[in-house]
């Protein structure tokens, strides 16, 4: 059991917390989760100078708030509530900073309204890896990412969002193009963490209307090496590249600051074999890698891939890789009838994306898709226990309609079908009317996927 593990101290999972975490990975398809802490600042001193009343208010307070946000269209996941902070995993990097964000502004907008002048200030910690051997959760791997998850909340102040690198580096570029322009980053730089042996870059992102970043307080920071020590070390590093590329016949290449674990040469499909070094640290290809420029890939979900160019030269080669993100648009909604919405309701979903894939041969294909539905749901007027849903749909690529079509059940109907499919990628439709105990549930997705390129084309 998790518990017994003694990696998580204080933050250990039952098998309960943990089956659900695994279930949530497996319904988002990845292997990779982003693991959220919060924690109120100064919350132990206000209970003690307010009383345990006013702390079930405050604390009551914080999760109307907080909860809404984390776990927005199922995305996010709260795996659980220690006393004032919350522990939340997220399939997707992005999502995990864009609520993290959302939560200090809607914190802020309480506090500036908050009559009683006694403001919740929330410090947050995100940090993000794999976690999975053989599609299960390996306890020592979740172990490891939720302790540097809660160290690295620990440095932040009330107020504060920090984050670790591969957080960082997954989510500013798919961030800065979706949120508004008052959105920062800083890297604060390396600090060493309780129980971590190496040093951790920490940056921070944070809406600069609200405040600015700023660096721990706390924590011990690595040393820096001073100006001139830099300037002789890259002169020496340049001497030795020189003599490298000038007698080294042998193509070689190290990965700088490397978190991915599978990773993909584009063209030719064939995975990346590294050194044992760890996830984070500088990892060596151990392919036979000619000259020539590359494309890298590697697969958060199904719908989430992330491409980095690298060039590589004659010689040693150390490359720190830039990967972008690429999402193939998708789209989930679901209906529920009951008294609040008189047994009948109904919900659009109208949405234009454009995105970009790189084909086998490193050239970018790009797209525009258009899904269109509606579902809808009302009660039979003749059987006040059977209900009837209605599902319509129309998926769009590249101006050509790819399907349309209509389902309606007045019972319990189960389907997944492909309507669209390329080298590239592929849409499919999944549906589930009439489900729940009194049959009064409907879901319906369009759902896209990345198809890999195989090592034999």
């Amino acid at each position: 059991m998790l518990e017994n593990s003694g990696i998580l101290n204080n933050y250990s999972l039952s098998d309960k917390e943990l089956s659900t975490v695994d279930k949530y990975r497996k319904l988002r398809e990845t292997s990779v989760l982003t693991i959220m802490f919060t924690d109120i600042k100064g919350f132990t001193r206000l209970s003690e100078e307010k009383g345990e009343s006013f702390s079930i208010n405050i604390r009551q307070t914080h999760d109307d708030i907080l909860v809404p946000i984390i776990e927005k269209n199922n995305e996010g996941l709260i795996v659980k509530h220690i006393g004032d902070s919350i522990m939340a995993v997220f399939s997707e990097p992005s999502t995990a900073v864009a609520r993290a964000i959302k939560i200090q502004q809607e914190l802020n907008r309480f506090n500036r309204g908050n009559p009683d002048k006694i403001n919740i200030d929330i410090r947050i910690g995100l940090h993000m890896g794999q976690v999975t051997v053989e599609n299960n959760i390996n306890l020592d791997l979740f172990g490891r990412h939720v302790n540097r998850a809660s160290r690295v909340e620990g440095l932040a102040d009330g107020g504060q969002i920090y984050m670790t690198y591969p957080v960082f580096d997954s989510a500013k570029g798919w961030l800065s193009q979706h949120l508004v322009d008052s959105i920062i980053w800083k890297k604060h730089g390396s600090y060493f963490l309780k129980g971590i042996k190496d040093p951790i870059d920490i940056y921070e992102v944070t809406d600069s209307k609200i405040t600015q970043p700023k660096p721990p307080v706390s924590g011990k920071k690595k040393r820096v090496i001073p100006p001139f020590g830099i300037a002789l070390l890259l002169l020496l590093i340049g001497a030795a590249i020189t003599i490298g590329v000038m007698q080294f016949q042998k193509t070689s290449v190290w990965l700088v600051d490397f978190w991915p674990t599978e990773v993909y040469f584009n063209k030719s499909g064939e995975r990346l074999n590294l050194d044992n070094n760890p996830p984070g640290k500088t990892r060596k290809i151990l392919n036979q890698v000619k000259p020539g420029d590359y494309i890298l890939y590697y697969d958060v979900s199904r719908m989430v891939r992330y491409y980095a160019s690298v060039s590589i030269k004659r010689g040693k080669n150390h490359i720190k890789p830039d990967f972008k993100e690429h999402r193939l648009p998708g789209s989930y909604r679901t209906l529920s009838l009951n008294e609040k919405n008189d047994y009948e309701d109904i919900t659009l979903v109208s949405q234009i994306k454009d995105y970009s894939i790189f084909n086998d041969k490193n050239n970018e294909v790009f797209y525009t898709t258009e899904i269109n539905y509606s579902l809808k749901g009302k009660r039979t007027s003749t059987d006040p226990d059977e209900f009837t849903f209605t599902v319509k749909w129309t998926l769009n690529v590249n101006g050509k309609i790819i399907s349309t079509d209509t389902r309606t059940s007045t019972s319990t109907e189960k389907e997944s079908f492909v309507i669209y499919e390329d080298e590239l990628h592929y849409y499919e439709v999944i549906y589930n009317l009439g489900v729940g105990t009194n049959r009064n549930n409907a879901n319906f997705e369009i759902r896209p996927g990345f198809f890999k390129i195989s090592r034999e084309d």
